[in-house]
């Protein structure tokens, strides 16, 4: 299985995705992972934005190509 590797967007530390540490005591289940340098906390993409960047991506690669 591939491993995710996750860069820190505040330190540029680069872990695995394994190696991060999320709350686990969150009563919301956000799924926040945090940096084990720094750290600062990294929230996980909404599918909805991903839905959205793909999209556009296509759509700009389909009109200047």
């Amino acid at each position: 299985m591939d491993e995710i590797w996750i860069k820190c967007e505040f330190c540029g530390f680069e872990y695995k995705k394994c190696d991060g540490i999320s709350c686990e005591g969150c009563p919301i289940n956000c799924k926040t992972i945090k940096c084990p340098n720094c750290g600062y906390e990294i929230l996980p993409e909404s599918k909805s934005y991903k839905f959205m960047e793909d999209t556009y991506k296509k759509l700009k690669n389909k009109l200047f190509k």
